[in-house]
């Protein structure tokens, strides 16, 4: 739904989309600002690490970090991180 460079940000507003209605689950990706080889175009490049937000039982977003797989065969790896 957009770009920022403040992760908390970023979470606020998809807290804001939650509660909303207009999402059951949020997902934000870090990423780098990098140029294209061939055009010099700049681009976004995933960093691998994203948070997965969603509500609780209690009515509270939990974000879940998690790392995006490199490669064929690569997992991702789940980790708690609290905002």
């Amino acid at each position: 739904m957009g770009i920022t460079d403040d992760r908390g940000r970023a979470m606020r507003a998809g807290e804001e989309t939650l509660g909303s209605g207009r999402a059951i689950l949020v997902i934000i990706e870090a990423v780098r600002a990098a140029m294209t080889p061939q055009t010099l175009a700049p681009c976004y490049i995933r960093t691998g690490v994203g948070w997965l937000g969603r509500y609780t039982q209690v009515g509270q977003v939990s974000w879940d970090r998690f790392f995006i797989p490199e490669g064929p065969g690569d997992e991702p790896s789940p980790g708690r991180m609290d905002p």
